[in-house]
């Protein structure tokens, strides 16, 4: 992952009761975007989930942050706070206290301090995530003008249960507006389609709402996370709304 010079090392994003070992990596002030996917055990089944969140790590192991989530055919959103503090082995533990529950994660840094992947640690959960980090300020549409490549796998709810799919996008992106071709494969049937679409964004935001509609008519609906770059975003994050459709995808600008 390229450092977007959008960071800045802390050493009081832990507390000091919990210092980090000398050898550790100090934890980077910023604002990430983080997608996840996994399963939430429940009574007598498991369910699955997915997410994406926006978070930024402030000073005194503060966080702040909007998740978007999807619950099996349901949908939730929040914002949310929480804190950070470093455990042994250079584990940085996160604790969200969120309108439906407390979660805790436990995230792993690279070599300069910068989430890459964590895994949610709530008994009953089987969810590991991803991390970018995100430069400053708001985003604008055209920040994903040009090519935008995608490979991302999902669930579909058919009779009674969820059945495997994966999907494969190239993008031609223009000042919000959206062309594609999507090879798709959903529960072993195989698909080549045309889409288009628009994204509209939140006001003073990197987060929007995307529709798409394919050659056959069919609607799409995702919220999406642009990852603002130092030019341009690189790429987006998004997760899908239509309840019998669970997918979250990392969508790559060329």
């Amino acid at each position: 992952m390229a450092a977007l010079g959008l960071s800045l090392p802390i050493a009081a994003l832990a507390a000091p009761a919990q210092a980090a070992p000398s050898s550790c990596p100090t934890p980077m002030l910023g604002r990430y975007a983080v997608m996840g996917m996994g399963v939430q055990s429940g009574k007598e089944r498991n369910t699955p989930t997915a997410h994406v969140l926006e978070e930024r790590w402030l000073a005194g192991g503060k966080l702040q942050g909007t998740v978007v989530e999807r619950l099996g055919r349901s949908e939730r959103q929040a914002t949310y706070s929480g804190t950070a503090r470093m455990a042994a082995g250079c584990v940085l533990q996160l604790e969200r206290t969120l309108p439906w529950g407390r979660e805790r994660s436990e995230v792993v840094l690279d070599g300069k301090g910068r989430p890459l992947y964590s895994l949610n640690r709530n008994t009953g959960s089987v969810i590991t995530s991803r991390w970018l980090p995100m430069a400053p300020g708001t985003c604008q549409a055209a920040d994903l003008n040009g090519l935008v490549l995608s490979s991302q796998v999902g669930l579909t709810w058919r009779n009674g249960g969820w059945s495997p799919n994966a999907v494969v996008q190239r993008e031609q992106w223009r000042d919000g507006a959206v062309r594609g071709l999507a090879l798709s494969s959903y529960g072993g049937v195989g698909e080549t389609a045309s889409y288009s679409g628009q994204l509209k964004l939140d006001p003073a935001s990197c987060w929007g709402s995307l529709s798409e509609t394919d050659a056959k008519g069919v609607g799409y609906n995702y919220r999406a996370l642009l990852v603002k770059g130092r030019s341009g975003a690189r790429g987006y994050f998004y997760l899908q709304r239509d309840p019998d459709d669970l997918t979250a995808g990392w969508l790559v600008r060329d």
